[in-house]
């Protein structure tokens, strides 16, 4: 144990801790797609070994960049130099993607998706964002290999009744990143309307053990109903190097280099540690990330 700025008694990152999602960003490099919704400042391999670092995580789960389209070169470059300690998480174009393909993503880490709903125009849209997902479940479930994951972000509590279905029947897992965007402030005392939207997506992880990335400043309240609707289905995900809402970027240029935004990490860190119980905490870090790509966890 150690003990956190206000005194209190703080659980460590244990042995073998995972960060399940973050970036690299290196145009100079692998030069960005076109047709890309933003452009992210510079953020190295070498910048992020030292983020990793600094907080005592093991093994990292590179989410492959949107800004990158479906060109996944840099994440396969990526997972090798990190010697078996990764796994990865691409984009796809189902349209042409080759089982030949997907089997050498799977031997080079990758063991989840991520679906573009920008580049779908999904993101206002429940239907194509379901359309999404089962075709991208069902491409899987034809080619064959276990130990894959989806992996969603949509900023509409309202549609979750509709993707719960989805999820339901869906043959693998679904992990939502970014607490589903539930705002820490969206929990009220006598405001109905704001707690059935909040609840809207709570109950479905009650129901389906739904997968959700702890990896933005919410409150704890939030972290405790997730937690106790399934200790087996909460990962932790740093969102490094932070880059900025997509609500911020409305009006500006999608070529325009943007900045990240400062996070204090180990103040959120210490947050967590806080909320959680000791067997919570090893789940969330170790093995429910390990289980979930498919890694051999370290006893």
């Amino acid at each position: 144990m150690d003990t956190g700025r206000d005194g209190s008694s703080l659980k460590r990152v244990p042995v073998a801790a995972w960060d399940t999602h973050h970036h690299i960003f290196e145009p100079d490099r692998f030069p960005f797609a076109e047709g890309r919704h933003f452009t992210p400042s510079r953020a190295s391999f070498e910048q992020l070994k030292s983020f990793e670092e600094s907080i005592g995580v093991e093994h990292v789960c590179i989410a492959h960049g949107f800004s990158y389209g479906a060109d996944c070169t840099s994440l396969l470059y990526y997972l090798e130099r990190f010697a078996g300690h990764a796994r990865g998480i691409c984009v796809l174009d189902l349209d042409t993607v080759t089982n030949e393909l997907l089997d050498q993503y799977h031997t080079a880490g990758v063991r989840s998706i991520r679906l573009d709903f920008f580049r779908h125009n999904a993101i206002d849209s429940v239907d194509v964002q379901a359309r999404l997902m089962k075709q991208t479940a069902e491409r899987l479930v034809q080619w064959g290999k276990p130990g894959w994951s989806i992996q969603i972000q949509q900023p509409h509590l309202d549609f979750w009744p509709r993707l719960s279905e989805v999820i339901r029947q869906s043959p693998i897992p679904v992990v939502v990143d970014h607490f589903a965007l539930v705002p820490a402030s969206s929990y009220r005392l006598n405001d109905d309307t704001a707690n059935i939207q909040s609840d809207s997506f709570l109950s479905v992880d009650e129901r389906l053990g739904l997968d959700a990335l702890c990896q933005s400043l919410s409150g704890e309240w939030l972290v405790r109903r997730l937690v106790h609707a399934n200790p087996r289905r909460v990962l932790w995900g740093s969102d490094w190097p932070h880059t900025q809402r997509h609500k911020d970027r409305i009006g500006k240029s999608a070529t325009s280099e943007e900045s990240f935004l400062q996070i204090d990490n180990k103040a959120w860190i210490e947050s967590l540690s806080r909320w959680m119980s000791e067997e919570e905490w090893r789940l969330m870090w170790v093995e429910n990330p390990a289980t979930l790509y498919d890694y051999p966890i370290q006893k």
